[in-house]
C-alpha cells in the first residue's frame, strides 16, 4: 500500500511542478546558466558497465529531479527534466541510460506526451519537431521502479537504530541504476535542482544548498536542494532518514564556509566531536592549491552505513567509522581532484584517487609531523612493492576492482606524485598543480593525464615523457645494487646497478639520493642514474662507515643492496623500522632507527641470553653501540618504541 500511496503523491507533485517549478526553472536558468585502503565501499566492485549512449548529440545544461522516496521501501518514482543544446543538425531523438529493471513511463516534450523506447538500459525518445543545431530545448522523463539489488551500492536501504534510511552511490557506473542519466565522462550538467518528497520526520541530504523544507500534504515533507556548479552524473546523490543536523564553519576573514553535517541522531554527540578536525585540512588545501571550489554553497557530510566514503559534490557520504581524519580529509580533497576537475576517462582515475590519497599524506606532513608523513609513504610503498604490481594507468575499465585498485590507483598514484615533487622541486610541483586547477579548459570540467603532464612541463621546463612512460604507463619497480669503494685519500666511487621487479620497463631513470655517514659527519649526494652499471666519482671529507639509500623517502623501489668496501648490507626502506648499517659488525654496531622515540633496546645471543652493550652515540635517528665485548657469532637486536617493536639479526666479527 505504501508504494501505491507514494505513487499517487508523485502524480500530485508532478502537477505542482508543472505550475510552480517550470516557471521557477526559467528564472533559475537565466540567472545561473570536487580504512580501508581505499575510500570506496567494497560492494562497488559488483557494478556493471551500462550500455553506452549510441548517439551523443546533445550538451546537457540543467536537470530538475522530482523524486518520491520512502526510506522504508526499495522504490523510487519521479521525473527528470533535462535542458539541453543540440550538437547536431536536425536532432530527431535523444537517449538516456536507465536500467532495464526500471520503468520509463513517458516523456513530455513541447507539451506532448511521448512514448519511450526502452531497450536494455537505453531509453530513446523521438523529438518531433526536430531540434536545430545549437538550439536550447527541454523534455521531462517520468519513471519509477525498484532499483536492482546488484551489490553495486547504487540505491541502498538500511535500518539504523530501528529507523529506515536510504542512500545512493553511483560511481563509476551506477547512476543509470536509479535515474535516467547521461552516464559518461564528457558532459557535465551545468546546474541542478533536487526536489524530494518523503515521509514526515525524515530529512533529505543532497548536492548544493538547501532552499527549503516544507510540509507536503498531511504526512510528507518536500525538500528542495539547488546546486549551481557543473556536476558529473555519478556525483548526483540523495540520502533520506531521520537525520540530526548541525554545522561547523571554516572561517576566512569575515567570511565563512558552512560544513553541514547530516548524522544519525544516536551518533550525533560522538560525531560532533570529530567533524571539526576537518577545518585544518580545508585551510591547508586552500593554502596549497586554490580556494574551496564550491564556496558559494557549502561542504558537508551525510552519514550512511557504507564501509568507506564517497565524495558526492558538496556533500560527502560516510559510514560512521569513516568520520575520521583520514577518510574525511581524503573526501574533502576530492572536491578539488575529482569533483571540480573530474578524470575524463576511468583509465585516468588516479587523477581523482591518487591526488586525494597524496593530499592526506600532505596533511600529515604539514599538520602533524615529517615522521608521520614518511611513515605513510613507507606504508604505501611497502604495499605497492610486495602486494600489487601493475600500472597507475587503468588498463581494464570493465573491472571496477581494477579501477579502484588500492595499490595502483590510490597508493602508486600518490607515490607517483611524491616522486614528481622530488624531480620538479616543491615550487614547480605545487605551482604546476595550481596551474592545472585554474586552467579554464579544465576547471569544472574533465581532464586526462596528458593535461596534468603538460602543466608540470610548462611550469618546470622539463620533459616528463620518460617519467610518465616509466611510472604511469609502466609496471613494476626497480631494485638497486650499490657498490661503494673509498681510498685512503678519501676519493670514492659508486657503481649503481638496477634490476626491474615484475616490470615491463627496461630501465627507470631517476635521481637517486644516497646519504654517506662517518667521523660524526654526513652528506647526501644526488646521482642522476640513467643506465645500469653507471659509475660516479665523488670525494667526501671523511671516511665513510655507513650508507643510507633514499634517506628522505623520495623514490619507489623494492630493495637496495649496499656494498661498502666489500661489506654488504641489504636495505629495504619501505618495510623495516630499523636498519643495521654495519653488518657484519666489528667493534661498533651502527643502527638507523626510522621513526619513534626508543624506549627499549636489547641484544640477545641465540640462546636468548641478554648481552651487555654500551650506547656510545645517539644523533637523531642514528645509534652507535660498542659491541667489543661480544664474541664472534650471530646476535639478535631488539628495539621498541611506544608504537612498534622490531628485531634484527646481525653478525659480529673480530
Amino acid at each position: 500500500m505504501k508504494t501505491a500511496t507514494y505513487y499517487l503523491i508523485f502524480i500530485a507533485l508532478s502537477v505542482y511542478n508543472c505550475n510552480f517549478l517550470f516557471a521557477q526553472e526559467n528564472r533559475v536558468l537565466k540567472n545561473d546558466l570536487n580504512f580501508s585502503m581505499t575510500d570506496k565501499p567494497f560492494f562497488k566492485n559488483q557494478q556493471r558497465i551500462p550500455q553506452p549512449i549510441t548517439t551523443n548529440n546533445y550538451d546537457l545544461k540543467y536537470h530538475r529531479f522530482n523524486w518520491v522516496i520512502d526510506p522504508a521501501q526499495r522504490f523510487i518514482s519521479g521525473s527528470v527534466t533535462s535542458y539541453f543544446v543540440a550538437t547536431q543538425e536536425q536532432l530527431n531523438s535523444i537517449q538516456f541510460q536507465l536500467s532495464a529493471s526500471m520503468s520509463a513511463d513517458s516523456a513530455v516534450y513541447n507539451g506532448k506526451t511521448l512514448e519511450i523506447n526502452h531497450t536494455g538500459n537505453l531509453i530513446t525518445i523521438p523529438l518531433n519537431p526536430f531540434v536545430s543545431l545549437g538550439k536550447f530545448d527541454s523534455l521531462t522523463v517520468f519513471y519509477h521502479g525498484i532499483p536492482e539489488q546488484n551489490g553495486s551500492g547504487s540505491f541502498v536501504n538500511y535500518v539504523h537504530n530501528g529507523v529506515p534510511s536510504m542512500w545512493t552511490l553511483s560511481e563509476p557506473y551506477g547512476a543509470s541504476d536509479w535515474w535516467p542519466s547521461k552516464n559518461n565522462l564528457n558532459d557535465k550538467i551545468d546546474s541542478i535542482d533536487v526536489f524530494v518528497v518523503m515521509p514526515k520526520g525524515n530529512h533529505a541530504a543532497s548536492n548544493g544548498i538547501l532552499v527549503s523544507e516544507i510540509p507536503y500534504g498531511d504526512n510528507s515533507t518536500l525538500a528542495h536542494w539547488k546546486h549551481r556548479y557543473p556536476i558529473v552524473s555519478y556525483l548526483v546523490a540523495v540520502a533520506v532518514t531521520n537525520y540530526a543536523r548541525y554545522s561547523d564553519y571554516y572561517k576566512i576573514g569575515s567570511d565563512s564556509i558552512e560544513i553541514l553535517n547530516y548524522v544519525y541522531p544516536e551518533d550525533s554527540t560522538e560525531l560532533r566531536a570529530k567533524t571539526p578536525e576537518l577545518l585544518k585540512s580545508m585551510a591547508l588545501f586552500e593554502q596549497l592549491f586554490s580556494p574551496y571550489p564550491f564556496k558559494k554553497e557549502k561542504y558537508g557530510h551525510a552519514q550512511t552505513n557504507m564501509s568507506g566514503g564517497m565524495e558526492h559534490q558538496t556533500m560527502t557520504f560516510l559510514g560512521k567509522s569513516s568520520f575520521d581524519f583520514y577518510i574525511m580529509t581524503h573526501e574533502l580533497a576530492h572536491q578539488w581532484f575529482g569533483d571540480m576537475i573530474t578524470c575524463g576517462s576511468w583509465q585516468d582515475i588516479w587523477l581523482n584517487e591518487g591526488f586525494a590519497t597524496y593530499c592526506y599524506a600532505l596533511s600529515l606532513e604539514y599538520l602533524y609531523s615529517e615522521v608521520k608523513f614518511k611513515d605513510y609513504l613507507k606504508e604505501m610503498s611497502h604495499y605497492i612493492t610486495t602486494k600489487q604490481q601493475g600500472s597507475v594507468f587503468c588498463n581494464d575499465t570493465t573491472n571496477v576492482s581494477r579501477i579502484f585498485s588500492g595499490g595502483l590507483s590510490y597508493y602508486k598514484g600518490a607515490i607517483l606524485l611524491n616522486m614528481l615533487r622530488w624531480v620538479l622541486g616543491d615550487n614547480d610541483f605545487f605551482q604546476g598543480i595550481r596551474n592545472y586547477l585554474n586552467d579554464p579548459e579544465l576547471k569544472y570540467g574533465f581532464a586526462l593525464t596528458q593535461k596534468l603532464k603538460m602543466h608540470f612541463e610548462n611550469q618546470s621546463g622539463k620533459d616528463l615523457s620518460e617519467f610518465f612512460e616509466d611510472w604511469f604507463y609502466g609496471t613494476g619497480v626497480p631494485a638497486y645494487n650499490i657498490q661503494i669503494k673509498q681510498q685512503l685519500n678519501l676519493n670514492a666511487s659508486t657503481t649503481i646497478l638496477q634490476t626491474q621487479y615484475e616490470s615491463d620497463v627496461s630501465f627507470f631513470d631517476m635521481i637517486l639520493p644516497i646519504k654517506f655517514i662517518g667521523e660524526k659527519k654526513d652528506t647526501t649526494i644526488l646521482f642522476n642514474h640513467t643506465f645500469s652499471g653507471q659509475t660516479f666519482e665523488f670525494k667526501p671529507d671523511f671516511k665513510i662507515d655507513s650508507v643510507i639509500f633514499d634517506p628522505e623517502i623520495k623514490i619507489l623501489y623494492r630493495k637496495a643492496e649496499i656494498i661498502l668496501n666489500q661489506v654488504s648490507s641489504i636495505q629495504d626502506n619501505i618495510e623495516d623500522k630499523i636498519l643495521i648499517l654495519s653488518n657484519p659488525a666489528k667493534g661498533i654496531l651502527n643502527i638507523h632507527v626510522k621513526s619513534g622515540s626508543i624506549n627499549y633496546l636489547k641484544i640477545f645471543n641465540l640462546e636468548g641470553k641478554s648481552e651487555n652493550v654500551k650506547l656510545v652515540k645517539q644523533e637523531n635517528t642514528l645509534l652507535e653501540l660498542d659491541i667489543q665485548n661480544l664474541q664472534p657469532g650471530m646476535y639478535i637486536l631488539k628495539i621498541g618504541t611506544s608504537e612498534w617493536t622490531e628485531t634484527k639479526k646481525f653478525i659480529v666479527i673480530k
